[in-house]
Parts: C-alpha cells; sequence; structure tokens
C-alpha cells in the first residue's frame, strides 16, 4: 500500500514536525510494511502543480496535517488529488480534529479525520482500513452514510523520534524544530495546548540526543514547541545547562535555541542559568497577552504579573539573548484605553520584539465554543481573527491593526530604536500614542524605507525638536544596513563632514558611515564590519566632534 504524508508549510525556512512524527510512528508501532513518504510544500507555492506531484506518485492513501494557516489551500489541494487518482484521503492536524464531522459532512472528496496522537492513531488506522475501523481511536469516518467518531485515548509513553534519515535529507538548513513535552499546565480559553493531552515529559537522554544530532545539522535556529518550557524547573534547567556545557563543542558556535515560557513562574535558580548562556545561544518567547487583571481571570489565564515584569526585566538586562513577548489584543472584557495601557507597560520592558497579535477564535478553544461567556465577533475564515467585542469596536480593531503595522516597521524591525527613544522618553509621547497616531497617518502603504523615514519626520517634526529628529532618524538609518539610501532630507552639506569622514576612515576603519550630530556636538559613526546587535543593527559610536575638527 503506498501512504504519502503531506503538509503545507507557512514558509520554506520552516520545516515542519508533523509528518515525519507520523512517519516515525507507522515505522514504529504499523503491524503492516507501506510504501511510505513524506511529500511538502508552502502555503505560497505552486498549489495545483504540489496537487499533480502528489497524485503523479499514485498513491493509495494521503494523509494532510491541518492548521489554521493552510487549511485552505490543503483543501484545495484535496479534492484535486482526489478527482485525478481516486485516493483516500486522511486529515489531522487541530484545525480539523475538533470537528470531525463536520469536515465529513462539508467536503465530500474527505474521507477520514484523525484525531489525538498521530503517532499512535495513524499508524492504527492504517492497520485497520480493510478492517475493523471501530477500534482506532480518534477515527472519524463514514458507515454507510452515516458518520462515526470512535473516542480518543489517552497515551503516556514518549512517541519515536521523528528525526529520520529522510527528514535531516530534507532539512537543507531551515528552523528546525523539536518537541520535548506534550500538553500545557495552563487551560487559556483562546489556546487549545492545554486541552490536547495532560502535561506529560519525553525521555530526557533521547532528548540531549536530538538536541545534539539537531544541532550539527546545519540548521541555524532550534525551536523548541513545548508550549510551556519551564513548567518543570528542574527539567528545564537540566536541558539549559546541556546546551551551555556542548555549546561550541558537540553544539557548533552560532546555533540559537528557542524556547516558550512562562515569565512569572521562572525560578531564580533558571535566570541564573539563562544569564550565564553564551551570547545568541538562546531566544525567549513569554506570553503575556494583557496585564488587565480581570481579562486575565476571565480567559483563565493565570499570571502574576507583577513577577512577570521583574523577571522581564533581569532578562532582558542580561543582554545576552532575544527576548520577545506577546500580546493579545480582543480579549474579554479589554477595551482600547485597557490595552493601550497594557501595551504601554510591555513596551517599557525594551524587549527586542513586542508583537501584537490579534484573538483568534480556533475550532476547540473554550472562547469559540463558549458564546455567551466570550462574546465576539470573528471572521469565518481562516484563521478566525476577531473583528469586534462587546469592549472593542470594529473602528478600533482597525486603529490596532494600524498600530501593529507600525509596530512592526518602526520597533520590531529594529530600525527606528534611537528615534522611539528620543519621542517616548524625551517629547513624552506614550509608545502606543506613537504607533497609533503614525501607523493610521500612514495606513499601512507600502513604501522603501528611505521614503518611510521621511514620512516619519514629516509626521512627528512639528511635536518635537526638528533638528534633534532629523538627527535621531539619520543616526537610526546609519545603522540599519549598509544598502540604506540616505534621503537628501537628511543630509547637510558642511565641509566638516568630509574632514571627519576622512579622519575616521583613515583611524577607525575603512568602511565608516558617519553623521553630524549639531544638537550634542558629536560625530556618530557606524562601521559596518562589526557584528550586529541583538536588534540586528549595526553599533554606532559617537566621537567629541573636536577631536576631528582638526585632525
Amino acid at each position: 500500500m503506498k501512504v504519502i504524508i503531506a503538509c503545507l508549510n507557512s514558509k520554506y525556512v520552516h520545516a515542519s514536525l508533523s509528518p515525519w512524527c507520523l512517519l516515525a510512528g507507522v515505522r514504529e508501532f504499523a503491524k503492516g510494511k507501506y510504501d511510505i513518504a513524506v511529500m511538502e510544500s508552502t502555503i505560497n507555492g505552486d498549489i495545483q502543480a504540489f496537487a499533480d506531484k502528489i497524485a503523479s506518485e499514485r498513491p493509495d492513501i494521503v494523509a494532510f496535517s491541518c492548521y489554521i494557516w493552510n487549511i485552505t489551500k490543503t483543501l484545495e489541494i484535496c479534492k484535486s488529488v482526489k478527482e485525478k487518482c481516486g485516493c483516500v484521503i486522511v486529515l489531522g492536524g487541530p484545525e480539523v480534529a475538533y470537528r470531525p464531522e463536520e469536515m465529513l459532512e462539508q467536503y465530500s472528496f474527505t474521507d477520514y479525520v484523525l484525531s489525538g496522537e498521530g503517532e499512535w492513531t495513524f499508524s492504527d488506522f492504517l492497520d485497520s482500513i480493510n478492517g475493523d475501523l471501530s477500534s482506532v481511536a480518534g477515527l472519524t469516518y463514514r458507515e454507510n452514510g452515516v458518520i462515526k467518531t470512535v473516542p480518543e485515548k489517552e497515551y503516556t509513553a514518549t512517541p519515536p523520534s521523528p528525526y529520520t534519515k529522510e527528514f535531516f535529507e530534507n532539512l537543507n538548513g531551515r528552523i528546525t524544530y523539536i518537541e520535548t513535552a506534550r500538553g500545557c499546565p495552563y487551560r487559556c480559553a483562546f489556546c487549545l495546548s492545554g486541552r490536547c493531552s495532560p502535561l506529560r515529559f519525553f525521555d530526557i537522554e533521547r532528548v540531549k540526543k536530538d538536541i545534539i544530532r539537531l544541532a550539527q545539522s546545519g540548521t541555524q535556529t532550534v525551536k523548541f514547541v513545548d508550549r510551556t518550557f519551564n513548567a518543570n524547573a528542574e527539567r528545564a534547567n537540566e536541558i539549559l545547562l546541556f546546551i551551555k556545557e556542548n555549546y561550541d563543542k558537540e553544539i557548533p558556535q552560532g546555533v540559537c535555541f528557542h524556547f516558550e515560557i512562562a515569565g512569572d513562574i521562572l525560578r531564580e535558580s533558571t535566570i541564573e542559568i539563562l544569564r550565564s548562556m553564551p551570547y545568541g545561544a538562546v531566544q525567549l518567547e513569554i506570553g503575556m497577552q494583557t496585564f488587565n487583571e480581570e481579562t486575565l481571570k476571565k480567559i483563565n489565564r493565570k499570571t502574576d504579573t507583577k513577577k512577570l515584569i521583574q523577571n522581564v526585566k533581569k532578562l532582558i538586562e542580561f543582554g545576552n539573548m532575544h527576548i520577545h513577548i506577546d500580546l493579545i489584543a480582543g480579549l474579554t472584557g479589554e477595551n482600547l484605553e485597557s490595552f493601550k495601557n497594557s501595551f504601554d507597560t510591555a513596551y517599557s520592558l525594551g524587549a527586542h520584539m513586542l508583537q501584537l497579535g490579534f484573538l483568534k477564535l480556533l475550532h476547540g478553544a473554550d472562547m469559540r465554543e463558549k458564546r455567551e461567556e466570550y462574546p465576539c465577533t470573528f471572521s469565518d475564515e481562516p484563521p478566525y481573527e476577531v473583528t469586534s467585542t462587546p469592549w472593542l469596536s470594529q473602528e478600533e480593531i482597525c486603529v490596532l491593526k494600524s498600530c501593529e503595522d507600525a509596530l512592526d516597521r518602526l520597533y520590531n524591525s529594529g530600525r527606528f530604536l534611537l528615534t522611539l527613544d528620543y519621542l517616548t522618553e524625551k517629547v513624552g509621547i506614550t509608545p502606543f500614542d506613537v504607533f497609533c497616531s503614525f501607523g493610521n497617518a500612514v495606513n499601512g502603504c507600502g513604501m522603501r524605507l528611505s521614503e518611510y523615514s521621511e514620512k516619519l519626520y514629516s509626521f512627528f517634526s512639528d511635536k518635537c525638536n526638528k533638528q534633534i529628529l532629523r538627527e535621531k532618524i539619520l543616526c537610526d538609518l546609519l545603522c540599519c544596513s549598509s544598502s540604506v539610501q540616505i534621503p537628501e532630507i537628511f543630509k547637510t552639506k558642511d565641509p566638516l563632514y568630509k574632514r571627519a569622514k576622512k579622519h575616521l576612515l583613515e583611524n577607525v576603519d575603512k568602511n565608516i558611515k558617519i553623521a553630524i550630530i549639531y544638537s550634542e556636538n558629536k560625530i556618530f559613526a557606524v562601521c559596518q564590519n562589526n557584528e550586529k546587535d541583538l536588534h540586528n543593527r549595526y553599533k554606532g559610536r559617537f566621537y567629541d566632534i573636536d577631536t576631528v575638527k582638526n585632525p
């Protein structure tokens, strides 16, 4: 029997884990022998070409991993493959697992839906497809025109490692993922992680072996998909220490490990280990969602916000790791003013990335299933994003969308940090107002960096000292990239510029860019031979202007 496991990734750079988990499960648990392979593409690729490629293999069964980001195009592929070769179509993954009957009712070209842990359920399904399907845990199927569902089963064992020979042959240096636990200690109303299965941890020795194998694969980033990596502090410490002790030895220098953590439950022992990690070896993603205590209670999110703030500040002060924090707009009980307070608090922490996300009403999540308790309107199409709530109007959601765009382009890009510090700290405009006002003024228009910087100057120049603003933007542009074109509006014709540039080229570095900072009587210089910082910026240095006036 010929079987294909197919998956559409969000981008080529992301190497999906789910199809390889299924492959490993079949090889470990299935009693039958199957001609089985994994086929991958992306949602931005040629969908019909991928469908044709699958059909050309003449498979008996094609199984698809379904998520909010790929479900629409996955269904297009399913229909095309079914029409071309008449094979059995099986769907699995979080986007279908909580509505299996609905999927079979709406899409006649799908034959089966699997819920639960695929390593076990998919292999059981293959062994039973020509026999008794009623014994396959988590299977939804048609029998004489009637849709039937077999209850899921709870598993406690460590699933087989997905890192097969074929996995590494297909990796090609992409971002790769590692799973060391399943489930989550939390039951957040907007999330599925706590609903999937009770929290359990995989064999620690196998985890260590997999870390080394992935680190030596050529990838630059290994992402832990554990929803709360530090749920077990002792285990988290053991893994972090293992990485630290093997870094620049069995783990090549330059490989970065990404963890999702709960910031408020970080123990001092874990914080101290993180402090000692090699520069750039760790990225932390910390979900905050909101600082509104009432909202946190309503969405079943237990968070000590004071402890969270303290711990995040500590981690950022270490300066050795990239810190990513996020907020969610559209949560129960949070209006625009409340969200503004949460935003300004989060921004003040100084993380390297502040993600402004929008609530998504996932199938299976409490916020979708308990509509009276969590009233809101949302898009019928994936990713089911909130469009309004009793506390946040549709117009206010649109305002926040423009704020998100400005946040990404000004702050998360790392391109305008000096300018933002000036506007928020010296001029006193709140961070939220900076991003909202400017974001709505440019309204998400696509434009080159040079044009965007001119718009920024034009918009804020009547709200502050124009000369200082010009200088801050100019310094930011110099820190960005050697290829950035400096707009004429930021240039000055001063003989001192040539003398200073000549002096610094001869005495500092041949690859240097400078700006005269009249407001501080300084020369700002950026050497673009240097490594970039955690904001992905070249570091600048100030020189006293008198040292270059008459060198």
